[in-house]
């Protein structure tokens, strides 16, 4: 692992190792990890243990994160060093879940494709047998779905028989096994269709069979941090480094805590947003909680909101036993970290560290329970041996258990931690190149380049349009009117439409000499109509021709090309000039954003006749008041720990509404929910300190492109 982190830091790849390597010295010494395990006095039994399960000593697991765009020059270095025979990557087995399993059932029954389309789009957070229940129940007469027919009774039976059913295999993000001799003499290999090689075996057939694995994982992130730093050292003559960063920068701390963590990494979702306004992180530990509190295990365990409060002051700090302060002190007195179920039984139950991390991995496999279960009632017993009051070991063990599966590794939690600030820090203090390097390296993170967009603009980054004479492929920063704060240029690539043979053109034409006319770019790159199109709709030609319309026909007649663009429309529309609500659809359907306007504009004249909120506006709305707002839908999610209930976030023109969809919702709201782009919410708002969101009780879906929408019976 050191030789392939030494390779990557002499090509300057930004490269850290993550997860349980973090507990070890060593691996700190030999800079695959970042963190410092005995200053943070994290266990070195989480990394590797003496213990031996099924014969077996456990080899130890060391995860390397690598900038996702470079990843390949590592791999392939592994390749080639170790030799393509004795090298190989991992496979991942993939089991059946609801939408391919209706798809396949219904194929196989002779449905149409466009009607096992509608069941399987709904279904994407469904397991098969779950999936085939909510289709009888719920879609199946809406869809056509005769249930009467044996047809129809089979079709779902065959759907629910999927269940834990192996689908395909794919190659795994990056698990390496490497060999001295010929992997194909002791496991099945195969070839891929991209000239790798990869084992027939997953990652629970290697522990089986006690073969260790080397993880070479991409992750986004980094490489926003380095393209960052790379302009930073252009404009400043000055390079960043991500671990001398100063890690009580007060400006970024203000900035988490205000929730302006949008594009910031492992803190940008809408329930890390609501959080940080809670706990207003204040030091670089307090972001290591951050990142592993807003998980499924503490929320399962419902220790999330005790945390908020006793970290706000509103609830004291209380231990079920003295001996548990020195473990839980710095997390307020609640376990979020394995590491901690592992202290707990060392200092409770008298468990060995070996003993203890046994009790973790068994803690960590969802297949074990009946083992968990055991597990768990040995340490209630051994605790009560130790003179631990029944009551407290009983408490104790519902804690775990209900934690367990889903807890966080606090040495991960602190390598995550280190790249969560450094993002946070960029934002903070050189937004441009912060924007810069997230938009160059997408695709990655939580939002869509129109949001991120949206945001660069409400902090303070001067934004312009892809452009061929001024920008490049990727974005770029220009000068502005204060030297500390450049202009953020879209690059190219960001327009729809383009291929990737065009772009390559484009890109290896202007570097042989700058562009100096729309036939000048059309002629020396060859162009198609389409991409000719495509570029005149997403405003590049604007440098030589502000008219998008006359633009295009510029270009096509440089290509040779006089095929009318769409014959009477289109002169008509070249004879006037576009309304700022027509360029912002456009701008949206040429490139999926607008630099200086927004969607929700032209609904905004018709919201307010309704009585429609502003975002900015609810700040003043009283707890538990009925409102309606609307908004893009920029994201959805639907934990698996909420029962059901759906979190939508909404984007309008001045910011965004956090909406609760109760899981009572049904019929046309719930579609609405599911599949609409732009939504209309009735429902109260829910103040809970600095935190507002609105629990819909109605919702509808508006028409955007025709402005059209049916309001009635909506209240």
């Amino acid at each position: 692992m050191w030789d392939a982190v030494n390779f990557a830091r002499q090509k300057g790849i930004l490269c850290q190792g993550r997860g349980s390597a973090a507990n070890s010295a060593v691996a700190y010494c030999l800079a695959i990890t970042a963190v410092d395990p005995v200053r943070h006095g994290l266990l070195f039994e989480r990394f590797l243990s003496e213990i031996r399960v099924d014969g077996q000593t456990e080899a130890p697991d060391i995860d390397v994160d690598i900038e996702h765009d470079r990843r390949e020059e590592v791999l392939d270095y592994v390749y080639d060093k170790y030799n393509r025979a004795n090298a190989a990557i991992t496979c991942i087995i993939q089991m059946y879940r609801g939408p391919n399993a209706i798809l396949d059932s219904m194929r196989a029954f002779g449905y149409p494709v466009e009607m096992a389309t509608n069941f399987s789009k709904r279904l994407h957070w469904s397991d098969p047998a779950e999936g085939a229940k909510y289709i009888e129940e719920t879609l199946a007469p809406k869809f056509g779905l005769d249930l009467d027919n044996p047809r129809g009774k089979a079709t779902l039976a065959a759907m629910a028989a999927f269940e834990g059913v192996p689908r395909l295999r794919s190659t795994h993000v990056g698990g390496f096994v490497l060999s001295s001799a010929p992997l194909g003499d002791y496991m099945p290999v195969e070839h891929t269709t991209m000239g790798r090689t990869i084992i027939q075996f997953d990652k629970d057939d290697l522990d089986a069979v006690g073969v260790p694995k080397f993880d070479f994982l991409g992750l986004g992130a980094l490489s926003l941090v380095r393209r960052a730093f790379d302009m930073i050292e252009a404009r400043t003559g000055t390079r960043p480094e991500m671990y001398k960063l100063p890690p009580d920068d007060e400006k970024t701390y203000d900035l988490i805590a205000h929730g302006e963590t949008i594009g910031t990494f492992q803190i940008e979702s809408r329930a890390q947003i609501a959080s940080v306004l809670h706990t207003k992180p204040e030091r670089l530990y307090d972001i290591v909680v951050q990142v592993a509190l807003i998980r499924p295990g503490p929320i399962q365990a419902n220790f999330v909101h005790p945390y908020t409060a006793r970290r706000r002051g509103l609830e004291p700090v209380t231990y079920l036993h003295p001996d548990l302060e020195p473990i839980l002190k710095r997390t307020q007195g609640i376990p979020i970290f394995q590491e901690q179920a592992m202290a707990i039984a060392m200092a409770l139950g008298g468990y060995t560290p070996a003993e203890a991390d046994l009790l973790r991995r068994t803690m960590g496999n969802q297949r074990k329970e009946p083992l968990l279960i055991a597990a768990l009632a040995e340490l209630r017993e051994r605790m009560i041996a130790g003179h631990v009051a029944p009551p407290v070991a009983e408490q104790i063990e519902a804690d775990l258990r209900s934690f367990a599966n889903y807890g966080f590794p606090e040495s991960h939690a602190w390598s995550f931690a280190l790249i969560a600030y450094a993002t946070a820090w960029l934002k903070t203090n050189h937004p441009t190149e912060f924007y810069l390097g997230l938009l160059n390296a997408q695709p990655m993170g939580f939002y869509s380049v129109s949001t991120l967009l949206h945001d660069a603009r409400r902090h303070g980054v001067p934004l312009r349009p892809p452009c061929l004479r001024d920008g490049f492929r990727d974005s770029t920063s220009e000068p502005d009117v204060d030297p500390a704060k450049p202009a953020l240029r879209v690059g190219w690539r960001f327009i729809r439409g383009i291929g990737s043979a065009a772009l390559d053109a484009l890109e290896a034409a202007q570097q042989a000499a700058p562009f100096r006319s729309i036939a000048d770019v059309v002629q020396r790159t060859h162009l198609e109509r389409t991409n000719a199109i495509a570029l005149a709709q997403g405003d590049a030609f604007a440098a030589w021709e502000p008219d998008r319309h006359r633009a295009a026909w510029e270009a096509l007649r440089a290509a040779g090309d006089t095929m009318p663009l769409a014959p009477a429309r289109d002169a008509a529309l070249a004879t006037r000039t576009m309304s700022r609500h027509e360029r912002i659809f456009l701008d949206y359907f040429a490139t999926g954003f607008c630099l200086d306007g927004h969607p929700m504009e032209a609904l905004r004249k018709k919201l307010d006749r309704l009585g429609v909120q502003e975002s900015r506006s609810l700040t003043d709305v009283a707890h538990r008041e009925t409102v309606m707002v609307s908004g893009l839908i920029i994201a959805r999610q639907r934990p698996q720990t909420a029962n059901g209930t759906v979190f939508l976030l909404l984007e309008d023109e001045h910011g965004h509404i956090n909406v609760i969809v109760p899981n009572t919702i049904e019929g046309k709201d719930r579609e609405a929910v599911k599949h609409a782009m732009v939504i209309l919410v009735l429902g109260r708002v829910e103040r809970d300190g600095p935190v507002l969101q609105v629990v819909g009780s109605r919702f509808q879906a508006l028409q955007v492109d025709g402005l059209t929408y049916n309001s009635r019976d909506f209240r």
